[in-house]
């Protein structure tokens, strides 16, 4: 499957913010301390990766309160596995029991913080969302996305599109430097969020990103928890070529890429090499993508890559973007 496929669902108000179609609203079931959701899925194929990702328009909380907490849980007959609590907690996580068949299906799946990788045919893929929170959730986007892992020869943009004013520069390297060089995705996102006016704290940002159980900033569904707790809601997705991100951009909305690249791939990048790293693209074209890069100097964010090199340095390995609406 070299395409990538999504189910969205959302209230109606967020509808009307989001750039890209949605299914519906969410069937929002009843369940011990909370709300439960299951979604099916086709059968899924050995070799993709699935993302699922959930962002609530939850009202402000206290500082160190951390509201809500939900869990993903993949299942294929009498097997599952479930991605960590978000938040998640120091320690081991109380994970559910892979059930009676886990032995035909040790290996089927394997679990990497905020996504699964499928190794083995999944016939009746079902993904189930149980959220711990007292009210059924009233303004809420949800995305299920997939694709192939790994793309042979990813293709660079057929048609032109970005913002009409790209976003403020902001470097990750201004930051304290015993986390300056860890914190490119709080840097993306406050990056988007100065965009549409969203008052915040870059350094307290960066501390809501941070995992609790594994000390990284950049996990995914933190990004979302905390752009949407300034009113930002929106959705990581995974891609395969450039025809939505393109729709995305004519919208006027940024989209904040996962990137990954050797020596030498990426022409004019700060680094050199990275094996994850995000960046904000405001403008997109056949010859050349516009970044905002926050690994580079301060007054030298603002950066243009070869559209080829970019495309596979985005789109070879995941193709992962975070897509934060006004």
């Amino acid at each position: 499957m070299a395409e990538s496929r999504t189910l969205r669902y959302a209230d109606s108000e967020t509808v009307g913010r989001y750039p890209l179609p949605v299914v519906g609203p969410a069937d929002w079931q009843p369940s011990e301390g909370g709300w439960r959701l299951v979604v099916s899925l086709p059968a899924l194929e050995p070799g993709l990766i699935v993302v699922p990702s959930l962002a609530l328009g939850e009202a402000p909380v206290p500082a160190g309160d951390q509201g809500s907490r939900y869990r993903w849980i993949l299942r294929d007959g009498a097997s599952e596995w479930p991605l960590p609590h978000v938040p998640s907690r120091r320690g081991p996580e109380a994970a559910p029991g892979p059930g009676p068949a886990a032995e035909a299906a040790r290996g089927a799946v394997s679990t990497h913080i905020d996504c699964f990788h499928v190794h083995r045919p999944l016939p009746a893929p079902v993904l189930e969302l149980s959220l711990l929170a007292d009210a059924r959730p009233e303004h809420y986007l949800i995305a299920v996305s997939r694709r192939a892992l790994t793309l042979a020869r990813p293709p660079a943009p057929q048609d032109t599109a970005g913002l009409s004013d790209p976003p403020l520069p902001r470097s990750q390297t201004t930051a304290p430097p015993e986390i300056a060089q860890r914190i490119c995705s709080p840097t993306c996102v406050s990056m988007v969020l100065n965009l549409w006016r969203r008052p915040h704290d870059w350094l307290a940002l960066v501390e809501e990103c941070r995992d609790p159980a594994s000390g990284l900033y950049g996990v995914w569904p933190l990004a979302l928890r905390a752009a949407a707790r300034r009113g930002s809601l929106g959705a990581v997705e995974v891609f395969a070529d450039w025809a939505e991100p393109l729709t995305v951009l004519q919208r006027g909305i940024p989209l904040v890429t996962s990137i990954r690249f050797a020596n030498g791939e990426l022409p004019g990048a700060p680094l050199t090499d990275t094996g994850g790293h995000l960046v904000v693209v405001h403008a997109a074209g056949p010859r050349e993508i516009h970044v905002c890069d926050p690994a580079a100097p301060d007054g030298q964010v603002q950066r243009v890559y070869p559209a080829e090199a970019f495309s596979g340095a985005w789109l070879r390995h995941r193709g992962a973007a975070y897509i934060l609406p006004p």
